[in-house]
């Protein structure tokens, strides 16, 4: 009888200590406030991206993506002052870009297949007007283009004009642009020519730019 009257308070108490211990339980989730963050370096953020890409293409029985197709990237990979002018060349998901400024003040804009190949690129004044060019060497298919823009009113384009008349025959490729006395020159091979003093050799246009951005042959000159 005795133990009948002690095991009611017993039990009572454990079910209260039961309960407490739950309660204190469950209030012990830490606030943020006692977590500690640590900042990973952007290295090592990329490199996890592109592990666990990697993971989903095997996963999924596919090729893993490249890093450059994980992460956005807008590259500059070109840059060139001329005065108070700024050109640069960036290179994204798009293809690319050039963007003129005239201190910090962005001029102008411009996206042209012919930028996606660039493989050189200078400034000059061959106008002589004040206003800078960008002067853009591109190769497609080994064959060599060329693309200019002007920074005035935004960016204007201009093209080096086709071959003509006598400059073109016996044309055989291999041309070279460059910048000489300010005017733009440019060197190819010819064969057969039956124009020329010379059956075979380099044939050298050099041309001079208007300030209405249009070329003017200043002259032709064959060499063996």
């Amino acid at each position: 009888m005795q133990k009948s009257k002690l095991f009611y308070p017993i039990l009572v108490l454990f079910i209260i200590s039961l309960a407490g211990a739950l309660y204190w339980f469950e209030n012990q989730e830490a606030s943020p406030d006692d977590n500690q963050y640590i900042a990973l370096p952007d290295s090592l953020v990329q490199q996890l991206a592109q592990k666990d890409s990697i993971e989903k293409a095997n996963f999924l029985n596919v090729a893993p993506p490249k890093m450059g197709e994980i992460m956005n990237q807008n590259e500059m990979f070109f840059e060139q002052k001329k005065d108070a002018y700024t050109f640069q060349l960036f290179r994204d998901s798009s293809g690319v870009k050039l963007v003129a400024l005239l201190g910090t003040k962005i001029l102008g804009e411009s996206r042209n297949k012919s930028l996606e190949n660039t493989s050189k690129a200078e400034t000059s004044d061959l106008n002589s007007d004040g206003y800078p060019e960008i002067l853009i060497y591109s190769k497609n298919k080994n064959k060599l283009e060329f693309i200019g823009f002007e920074a005035q009113n935004g960016l204007q384009k201009f093209n080096l004009p086709a071959l003509m008349g006598r400059q073109s025959f016996g044309y055989a490729g291999q041309d070279t642009l460059f910048v000489e006395n300010n005017n733009l020159v440019r060197r190819f091979q010819f064969r057969n020519s039956q124009f020329s003093t010379f059956p075979s050799g380099t044939r050298t246009c050099e041309y001079a730019l208007g300030q209405n951005l249009k070329f003017s042959m200043v002259r032709t000159l064959d060499t063996e």
